[in-house]
């Protein structure tokens, strides 16, 4: 149906003159009251009409019914195989619902379970397809066993969280947030970033946040990124900002650096070519790169033409250790990946001060918080709660930030 109506639109004009000019030449002695009986002007005339119609009509008499299957066969993909960026955004978004779907129902329920008069305490965590807003549910759940009325907050990740600790009209007791950013907001130009960051205090040293850069399979190094396409997922502003600071770093200015699309609309734009790469900063293993199992049997292979991008330590950055990705965190990665990963911090605004109704309150929450994850840390290191929970150490150090006092974890 394609081929005819492409025929119609670039042919049928032309048939239609080759008909006209046919009929003009058969009836010329007619139409010109019997004046012009010119034999060779007739001919002429009747010659190009059929020449007209012929040129129209080629294309349907040679094209084969299978037309369809050779066209494709020439570049080496059997009919149907493609993938489309429509239908990539439809199987990803679908696995990661697949993969989240259990995380999203106990937010949604442990949300509309905090009435206001048992004073809920909002813990910011990230996108519900992050590993942020996982561990944050496996916090929710054993508080509630414990009568702490906390809740998850699905937010944009570390920036969103960390304005949303500072407002004192949200309900965000504690949030989780990227060393590298914090490292940022600690020496920026802006006095307002510095003073913020003068207030923040560390409740409790998290995981390594690995950085996956899924790369098409031309791009090897970061510096391959020079003039190409980039693009990291609207729903987590830290990629982005470690996606900046890591080009930056190497000295590379990527042609473009797109932050507006969904998670599986920017996996999808790597995979399809239209991006060269996308920067994730999630704990491994990612439900986003874990969703790419649903493409590992698709005919059009597009797993074959992207990889996970190696990845050195920038020489004067702060904020980044290294790590690795193995080749069992995702069923498609065949060998491990040298990577860097940034440090998950769970942070707070210091209320020990107390000087408000609102910073009592707060400090209140961080204490009986302080307790609870002291007493149960052991306990979220075993399964079922996600792997993350095992890399925790309350006593870790982390230089450069002072331990809240509220919580009192880790020494404070």
């Amino acid at each position: 149906m394609g081929s005819v109506t492409g025929w119609a639109a670039v042919n049928g004009p032309l048939l239609i003159v080759g008909l006209g000019v046919l009929l003009i030449g058969l009836l010329l002695p007619w139409l010109t009251a019997g004046l012009s009986t010119d034999r060779w002007l007739r001919g002429s005339v009747v010659v190009a009409g059929v020449l007209a119609c012929g040129g129209a009509l080629w294309p349907m008499v040679r094209q084969d019914p299978g037309n369809d299957a050779i066209s494709t066969a020439s570049v080496g993909t059997p009919r149907g195989s493609s993938l489309t960026p429509a239908a990539c955004v439809d199987t990803l978004s679908r696995r990661m619902g697949e993969l989240t779907a259990a995380s999203r129902l106990v937010s949604i329920a442990e949300a509309a379970s905090a009435p206001a008069r048992v004073d809920p305490i909002g813990l910011v965590s990230g996108s519900a397809t992050g590993t942020y807003h996982a561990v944050a549910d496996d916090l929710v759940a054993v508080a509630r066993q414990q009568g702490v009325p906390l809740f998850n907050r699905e937010t944009l990740g570390s920036l969103d969280n960390l304005r949303k600790l500072a407002d004192p009209n949200e309900n965000a007791a504690l949030g989780f947030a990227q060393s590298d950013i914090l490292a940022w907001l600690a020496r920026s130009d802006d006095p307002a970033n510095r003073k913020a960051a003068m207030l923040l205090r560390l409740v409790l040293p998290l995981y390594a946040e690995e950085v996956h850069v899924l790369a098409r399979t031309g791009v090897q190094t970061l510096g391959d990124l020079a003039g190409r396409r980039v693009v990291t997922a609207a729903s987590s502003q830290g990629s982005l900002h470690t996606a900046e600071n890591l080009l930056r770093a190497a000295g590379v200015v990527p042609a473009s650096l797109d932050s507006q699309q969904t998670a599986a609309a920017a996996l999808c734009s790597v995979l399809t070519g239209r991006a060269d790469a996308m920067v994730i900063v999630a704990g491994k293993p990612t439900p986003n790169l874990v969703s790419l199992d649903a493409l590992r049997d698709h005919p059009a292979r597009p797993l074959d033409s992207v990889h996970l991008l190696s990845l050195e330590l920038p020489a004067g950055t702060v904020g980044y250790e290294t790590a690795r990705i193995d080749s069992g965190d995702y069923p498609w990665v065949a060998q491990p990946v040298s990577t860097l990963a940034v440090r998950a911090l769970l942070m707070a605004f210091d209320f020990s001060p107390q000087r408000t109704a609102y910073q009592q309150r707060r400090c209140r929450q961080l204490q009986r918080l302080g307790r609870l994850i002291e007493r149960e840390l052991p306990a979220l290191g075993q399964a079922p709660h996600h792997a993350k929970w095992r890399e925790v150490d309350a006593q870790r150090p982390v230089s450069g930030w002072r331990r809240d006092t509220c919580s009192r974890l880790g020494g404070g």
